[in-house]
């Protein structure tokens, strides 16, 4: 985003345009992130996996995330990135 292809918009306005943008890709950066297995979530919060899947899982507010279809039912569990990290963070709020 060049300012001269843009002269009527005020310098403060083009910055705050240009962090805004900045922030919109970092977000789609994050949006691409491979989903995580129940091994992956108990890594980030450094627990062991049956944790996860017996305590975790059952929690009020813990992300539910969802289950990948296969051929006998059910697969196995997923869950997106962001959705662990947001809920580590309200977890550190309380």
């Amino acid at each position: 985003m060049q300012a001269e292809t843009y002269p009527h918009i005020a310098s403060e306005q083009f910055e705050l345009l240009q962090q805004l943008s900045q922030l919109i890709e970092s977000v789609r950066i994050i949006d691409n992130e491979p989903l995580w297995t129940a091994a992956d979530v108990a890594e980030y919060l450094r627990v062991g996996e049956a944790s996860v899947l017996k305590n975790f899982c059952y929690m009020p507010g813990f992300p539910a995330g969802f289950r990948l279809p296969s051929r006998r039912g059910l697969g196995s569990r997923r869950w997106r990135p962001a959705d662990i990290r947001h809920w580590c963070d309200r977890q550190a709020g309380k």
